[in-house]
């Protein structure tokens, strides 16, 4: 039972290097948050296979919905609007 706990922690821990580098090397900001918010639920997941469920839930809410939520409201504050002269 353990080895099949961590063996899914380990996948998850691929799954979180690959959403961190996959977000840093997009051209798009949105899909980068996107990409983020991914990253965060499998770190969510992490959390909960390592007993720690507190922090699971933490990071679950915070990484997943307030973070990407506030990034996405700041990416659309600062666009630039064309200018019909």
């Amino acid at each position: 039972m353990i080895d099949a706990v961590m063996t899914v922690a380990y996948i998850m821990v691929i799954g979180v290097a690959v959403g961190a580098v996959a977000a840093l090397l997009q051209k798009d900001l949105l899909r980068a948050v996107f990409l983020s918010g991914a990253e965060s639920i499998a770190l969510a997941f992490i959390f909960q296979a390592l007993l720690a469920p507190d922090l699971g839930l933490t990071q679950a809410i915070v990484g997943t919905v307030l973070l990407p939520g506030i990034i996405i409201l700041g990416i659309f504050k600062t666009r630039r609007k064309d200018e019909d002269d």
